[in-house]
């Protein structure tokens, strides 16, 4: 019980400070440093990954160079798994800050996917939907704690979190909050 409620503040304090996907006020507009280093747009596809919702120019799909990279690479060894490509939605904005209707999305780090669908069309599903592939998702995920064991997934699949693959998070059962941990100097500007 202990160890699940440390988890759960971990968890919590972590969006705190970077909330995720929801809709409502953002914390702090007036105090955004922009960071020079969230400056790179993710292609509009590569080797294993599509974008989705993509806003004129990719502007809503800017992120520090270590998070595009990690995409990309992910997206090299996802095509070696599967055929169906992962779908990337929302990362940053250009020098980060306030990116409505999210909390967080605002240090180039976090990336919104789309979960997999069992007809490997794509568009949106959600857990609740028969077209949900949990196979496929969990293959995914499994691919990303592999490649990166300290990444955070947010996805409200119960069975994935069960298996330690994901994290509940309100809102989320529609999309994955995908955060790789970065060590880099690049974090330390701006926001």
């Amino acid at each position: 019980m202990l160890l699940a409620l440390r988890s759960y503040q971990k968890i919590q304090s972590w969006h705190q400070a970077e909330s995720c996907c929801s809709a409502g006020p953002v914390q702090n507009l007036g105090t955004h440093r922009p960071n020079p280093n969230i400056n790179i747009t993710l292609p509009e596809s590569g080797p294993g990954f599509r974008t989705y919702n993509r806003e004129e120019n990719g502007v809503d799909q800017v992120g520090l160079p270590e998070t595009v990279a990690f995409i990309q690479r992910l997206g090299a060894e996802w095509e070696k798994e599967s055929e169906v490509p992962f779908q990337v939605g929302d990362l940053s904005r250009a020098g980060g800050g306030p990116f409505p209707p999210h909390q967080g999305h605002q240090n180039g780090t976090e990336a919104d996917l789309r979960p997999f669908r069992k007809d490997g069309a794509m568009l949106p599903t959600n857990i609740n939907d028969a077209s949900y592939d949990r196979a496929k998702t969990r293959q995914w995920c499994q691919l990303v704690k592999q490649m990166d064991p300290e990444a955070t997934i947010l996805f409200n699949d119960s069975q994935l979190i069960k298996e330690g693959l994901t994290r509940y998070y309100k809102g989320h059962h529609n999309h994955l909050h995908l955060r790789p941990s970065l060590n880099s100097d690049s974090l330390d500007q701006g926001c």
